[in-house]
């Protein structure tokens, strides 16, 4: 069966999710989470790509990405491809390890950032993973406030995306936390089946392109 063409264009905007092979742990050890957060930290050095949030679960992962002159296929396929060798001799298994190809989503970028981040950064949470998604350690949000070890995150891009205030980190972790009252299912990629998230017009125009 042919697959259907990624709707992709230098500048855009995308969530990029996938899970396990039939819902399986793709990441058993605190090393695993490591090993393909330094591989993406190297590859965000070697290529062109903006990452704005991240965030790795046991059997899933989700990524905030802005495309440049150099496709996120390319992106991708490079990290998860050595991830997947890395884990199969690792853990002495065959075949696949996720389910098919990345998937992704063309997101508005200005009007959906905040609320597809929040998403993303509220993941660990409502997985019952933390209290507060802020002590999650795979996640961009450590990034955000400081706190992170490595340095994925590009903030001058995302504080761009957050407003001219001074206090726009603050306000936007108080974002974040307010969501945790919210039904966000309207952003999960596993039961949205929108392509594209954004205004009608938006999504009509780029489904044109």
């Amino acid at each position: 069966m042919t697959r259907t063409a990624r709707l992709t264009y230098q500048g855009g905007f995308y969530h990029i999710f996938n899970r396990g092979l039939e819902k399986r742990v793709i990441f058993k050890r605190d090393k695993d989470y490591d090993k393909l957060l330094d591989k993406l930290s190297q590859l965000i050095v070697e290529g062109d790509w903006i990452i704005y949030a991240y965030c790795l679960l046991p059997n899933h992962y989700h990524l905030l990405v802005e495309e440049n002159k150099t496709p996120i296929a390319k992106l991708m396929g490079r990290l998860f491809t050595s991830y997947g060798v890395y884990f199969n001799k690792k853990y002495k298994r065959q075949g696949p390890l996720f389910q098919d190809r990345f998937k992704s989503k063309l997101i508005q970028k200005d009007a959906y950032f905040l609320e597809v981040s929040r998403y993303i950064h509220l993941n660990p949470y409502k997985a019952n993973l933390v209290n507060d998604p802020q002590d999650y350690p795979y996640s961009s949000l450590r990034e955000y406030t400081g706190k992170g070890l490595r340095k994925i995150i590009n903030l001058d891009h995302v504080t761009r995306l957050l407003g001219d205030n001074k206090t726009r980190i603050e306000d936007y972790l108080r974002f974040v936390k307010e969501g945790i009252k919210l039904d966000l299912e309207e952003y999960d990629p596993f039961i949205n089946t929108k392509d594209v998230i954004g205004s009608a017009v938006f999504a009509t125009h780029r489904k044109m392109v």
